[in-house]
């Protein structure tokens, strides 16, 4: 699908969408092909099952304003309900907001939003500074992966809620600007790794959030550098209770790890040069 600039994009991107999910499976998806341009949206792009979004990578850009993505039925740029075996990939997304207040309104403005969604994968997306909500926001999914992103989102980077399972965040590169860099909200068998977690804009609470009841192991992440309004801890719970396990993670000028048991965790490194702990193995870029 060409692009230089288009308006109402989702009416063409939903109707390749359904183009292509007729007779795809799962060994044979559907491709939906976005060139470089800008794709601007005033509704949300509806994923079905065993169907491919893929972008062109920062060049595609999703556009949209703060006057769609609103409500229940439209709570994302990107949404996903009830669906199976998509993958979305090189994108960017932007938006019209500026600065943290216009960041976390909470019942909408994700920019993908898997719900009910198994066995799909999110990757090599730019989440551009203070986009309204969370940037990759997952409920009640399971086998869901999200890789090689770069979030600098005005609420969640990411985030896996409400009984999802068996998920995983990694090589992700997280500046935080508004609330925390990955939330875990009552759900099992997550693991965030290989992400680096930062932020110096006086803004957010913490760089991973553990609430409710929750299974996660957190490792070979780097944490750097992180101060928030509110707060600064590496993992913070929040109503939190389960079993979480902190290891062999660096930490440098961040807060405590306040929840999580664990090992081999490097605290305040003489090196603090984050190439340095990436060759090590740590952090997003460690792996290819």
């Amino acid at each position: 699908m060409n692009a230089t600039s288009i308006t109402d994009a989702q009416t063409s991107i939903n109707s390749a969408i359904n183009s292509v999910s007729a007779g795809a499976t799962s060994n044979n998806p559907g491709y939906v092909l976005l060139n470089a341009g800008i794709y601007n949206i005033s509704g949300p792009i509806h994923l079905k099952s065993n169907v491919v979004l893929k972008g062109a990578g920062d060049s595609t850009i999703i556009f949209s304003n703060g006057s769609v993505c609103t409500s229940n039925e439209a709570p994302a740029y990107i949404y996903g309900l009830n669906v199976s075996n998509v993958e979305i990939c090189n994108l960017q997304f932007q938006s019209t907001a500026r600065g943290p207040q216009d960041g976390g309104h909470k019942g909408g403005r994700f920019c993908i939003n898997l719900n009910s969604t198994n066995n799909s994968t999110v990757h090599d997306i730019l989440f551009t500074p203070y986009l309204y909500c969370d940037g990759v926001r997952v409920e009640k999914g399971s086998n869901i992966t999200v890789y090689n992103c770069r979030a600098r989102t005005g609420h969640d980077g990411i985030s896996f809620l409400l009984g999802s399972s068996n998920c995983r965040a990694y090589n992700n590169d997280i500046d935080i600007r508004v609330n925390t860099g990955i939330r875990v909200r009552d759900s099992k068998g997550i693991r965030l790794d290989h992400n680096t977690f930062y932020g110096l804009h006086g803004s957010g609470w913490c760089c991973t959030e553990m609430e409710e009841n929750v299974s996660a192991e957190i490792d070979h992440n780097i944490f750097h550098d992180y101060r928030g309004l509110s707060g600064n801890a590496a993992v913070q719970p929040r109503h939190a209770n389960g079993s979480v396990s902190v290891h062999d993670n660096v930490l440098w000028n961040v807060g405590n790890i306040s929840m999580g048991s664990g090992s081999g965790n490097i605290m305040d490194p003489s090196d603090k040069n984050v190439n340095y702990w990436v060759l090590k193995g740590y952090g997003y870029g460690s792996i290819k």
